[in-house]
């Protein structure tokens, strides 16, 4: 039987990489109200009316978005070696980094209140695709200095 692989190709990573930077940097700064440039553009947008028209910033959107693709470019892309054992690695580095960050968000749920729940639980979505990430090449790197 063949299997499909879904991980995107190696390059993907780097360009993950160069994107993570700036985009991290707006998200930061964002997460911390540091003053940003704003651009408000009319945006449709789902609330109690189902939807309705609004503003947004632009610079807050792409940030967002740009830093969610960057993170799904550095995790879901192949490595330069992808073998079974890599596979192996990276199912387990995916399954810890849901234990680890259920157990923050559990933490987040019981102690942190009001309007900082939000941006708590904001973070912590893209806190998934750090850990595992943390937590798959720290690991490839061991095995790889072991194998020396």
């Amino acid at each position: 039987m063949k299997t499909r692989n879904y991980l995107l190709p190696y390059t993907y990573k780097r360009i993950g990489m160069w994107m993570f930077l700036p985009f991290s940097a707006i998200c930061l700064c964002l997460l911390f109200d540091v003053k940003l440039p704003s651009i408000e553009i009319p945006w449709i947008a789902i609330g109690d009316d189902l939807f309705y028209q609004g503003k947004a910033d632009l610079l807050t959107e792409v940030g967002m978005i740009g830093l969610l693709v960057s993170l799904c470019f550095i995790a879901l892309s192949k490595e330069k070696d992808e073998d079974e054992m890599t596979a192996h690695i990276r199912m387990q580095s995916f399954v810890w980094s849901l234990w680890f960050t259920s157990a923050i968000l559990a933490f987040g749920i019981l102690f942190i209140m009001g309007l900082d729940f939000l941006s708590f639980a904001l973070f912590a979505f893209y806190l998934y695709y750090i850990v595992y990430i943390l937590k798959f090449n720290f690991t490839m790197r061991a095995i790889r200095r072991a194998g020396r």
